[in-house]
């Protein structure tokens, strides 16, 4: 069973969890290579989920172009021309439409995010003790944990977490009177990595929104500000992976 589960963000429905594995799984041990750690193959395991989102041009469910074009009127809306401008130069029109999918996808499938909540919680197991997560992966995760108090987790390290958005703490975030966010119960630690230049993070210090406990750090990923490999193996991220396979190791 995984000591370690990794948890993907959007827009990876053209790949598989063997694929995330091996893509990732140097990335992480780059980062380890840092702290002076190492980690063995089968004690890392990925949730996928991906495949929930990809299209099926033969499903009667496939947003149609009709639909489509509705819900980027709706983003154009949100975002001003401007702010729709820069999106198109930062993704492409590939990303951005798969990014006007995405969302679709996930207003007209009610059961959808119970489904993706299924995958994680069979790949977390007794045994496992570290959570890291990407992007749309640290709100899945951040959900899950919340949900299974039970779940034994030492420290969850969330990368290029959209969760401190205004936006996304309206619609999955609730708060106490104290106006912090509820603590993700199954987690002791929390280490949250983020990049300078990556706008899926409006707010990179997660410790404004959750409290103090969230040990927040900033990195420079380059031109690859979101990527995922730049954030698992950046010598933070290896530092707070270290340190919690210390305490897993040591029992403590």
């Amino acid at each position: 069973m995984a000591t370690i589960v990794m948890v993907h963000g959007a827009f990876n429905e053209l790949w598989g969890p063997n694929e995330l594995h091996h893509r990732w799984l140097p990335a992480l041990r780059d980062g380890l290579w840092h702290a002076g750690a190492e980690i063995d193959a089968d004690d890392v395991d990925v949730c996928f989920y991906g495949d929930l989102f990809r299209g099926d041009p033969e499903s009667p469910d496939q947003p149609d172009e009709a639909t489509r074009a509705g819900v980027a009127d709706m983003l154009q809306e949100t975002l001003g021309d401007d702010g729709i401008a820069a999106l198109g130069q930062a993704a492409g029109k590939a990303t951005f439409d798969r990014t006007v999918d995405l969302v679709v996808t996930m207003t007209t499938q009610a059961d959808l995010r119970d489904r993706v909540q299924a995958r994680l919680r069979e790949v977390v197991q007794p045994d496992t003790r570290i959570l890291i997560a990407h992007s749309l992966g640290t709100i899945v995760s951040y959900r899950a944990l919340c949900l299974n108090p039970d779940w034994d987790v030492d420290t969850f390290v969330t990368l290029g977490s959209p969760l401190g958005s205004p936006m996304v703490a309206d619609l999955v975030l609730d708060k106490g009177d104290d106006g912090l966010a509820a603590w993700p119960a199954a987690a002791r630690h929390w280490v949250n990595v983020a990049s300078v230049g990556d706008h899926a993070c409006s707010q990179p210090r997660l410790a404004e929104v959750f409290g103090p406990r969230v040990v927040d750090r900033l990195v420079d990923n380059g031109h690859r500000a979101h990527d995922p490999q730049p954030y698992l193996n950046n010598p933070a991220t290896g530092a707070a992976v270290a340190e919690a396979l210390a305490r897993v190791r040591s029992g403590a």
